[in-house]
């Protein structure tokens, strides 16, 4: 159960400095804390120097951080079908092992449609590949909104706008 405002607890300046001053983070630790920060964010040559200064392994091949960045950037600038292709060049059968992954790789696609104003596409688009990942896997389903849009009501959908009816937008 979240807190409430009435049960959140109001300490000082003073005692939250105290409480954190008391708090002791092992060096290794801070480390490997640092070093999953320049790995996620792509510093591939700062995560390069930690490893030589301190030891702290990336738990990464660092070689492949670039075109981790790469992937994310398509992904995040809506070039969806790119960042398909180049995690097809990477390991060729990722999406097919990791189902959740290429759906959600979809699932992205469709919200780019949308985004464009490409209703009838996106319609196409989620009955022709999102539609069957939803009869497969119930979970899916849930995630583009539930059985009501992904049922029989497609016929129903036409000229609606859909991006009220999909909440992922």
């Amino acid at each position: 159960m979240p807190p409430t405002a009435a049960s959140k607890k109001s300490i000082s300046n003073e005692q939250w400095e105290a409480k954190l001053a008391a708090v002791k983070v092992a060096k290794e630790d801070m480390n490997k804390l640092v070093m999953n920060y320049l790995v996620t964010e792509g510093y591939v040559d700062a995560a390069r120097m930690l490893e030589q200064e301190s030891g702290t392994a990336p738990g990464v091949e660092l070689g492949s951080i670039t075109d981790r960045m790469e992937l994310r950037k398509a992904v995040q600038s809506g070039h969806v079908e790119e960042a398909i292709s180049k995690v097809n060049d990477m390991n060729p059968e990722l999406l097919e092992e990791q189902q959740a992954l290429f759906f959600h790789l979809q699932q992205q696609r469709l919200i780019e449609l949308i985004r464009q104003g490409k209703a009838e596409a996106a319609l196409a688009f989620a009955q022709e590949y999102l539609a069957p990942h939803g009869e497969e896997n119930e979970a899916f389903l849930e995630e583009l909104g539930g059985a009501r849009v992904f049922g029989r009501t497609w016929d129903g959908l036409r000229g609606c706008d859909l991006v009220d009816t999909f909440p992922v937008c």
